[in-house]
C-alpha cells in the first residue's frame, strides 16, 4: 500500500496505519506460533526441539491440541490478511495435521512453522 504515490495526506496516514497494524499482527502471530510450538513440544523437550525426538514421543494432551489448533487457525486468518502468506501456510499445515490426527506429518509441519517464524523474526 505504501508507495501509492498519491501524495494525499489521508492516503499516507492510512498507509502508515495499515503498516502499523501489519507489524503488530506479525508480532502477535509470532507469539502464537511460539505458543503452538510450546504446546506441541514432546514432553520434557524445549519448544525448539524436533517433535517426537525424545523417547516415548507421547501425544500432546487433548486440551493442548485444541488450544494449538485454535492458535493455528488464528494465525492462518491474521497472517493471511496482512500478507504473511508463508506463516499462514505453515500454520495451516499444523492445523490440518491436528484436525486430521496425522501424527506422522506433525514433526515436518512444526519444523516448517518454526523455520518460518524464525525467518520472519530476522526481517
Amino acid at each position: 500500500m505504501s508507495g501509492s504515490g498519491s501524495g494525499v495526506p489521508e492516503d499516507d496516514a492510512l498507509d502508515d496505519a495499515v503498516a502499523r497494524l501489519a507489524r503488530s499482527a506479525r508480532q502477535r502471530n509470532l507469539g502464537r506460533a511460539d505458543r503452538v510450538l510450546e504446546l506441541l513440544a514432546p514432553s520434557g523437550a524445549s519448544p525448539s526441539a524436533t517433535p517426537g525426538a525424545t523417547s516415548g514421543g507421547a501425544a500432546p494432551d487433548p486440551a493442548d491440541r485444541d488450544e494449538a489448533a485454535l492458535l493455528c487457525h488464528s494465525i492462518v486468518g491474521s497472517a493471511g490478511t496482512f500478507g504473511d502468506d508463508e506463516l499462514a501456510d505453515a500454520a495451516r499445515h499444523v492445523e490440518s495435521a491436528l484436525q486430521d490426527g496425522h501424527r506422522d506429518g506433525m514433526p515436518a509441519a512444526l519444523d516448517r512453522l518454526r523455520a518460518t517464524a524464525s525467518a520472519l523474526r530476522g526481517l
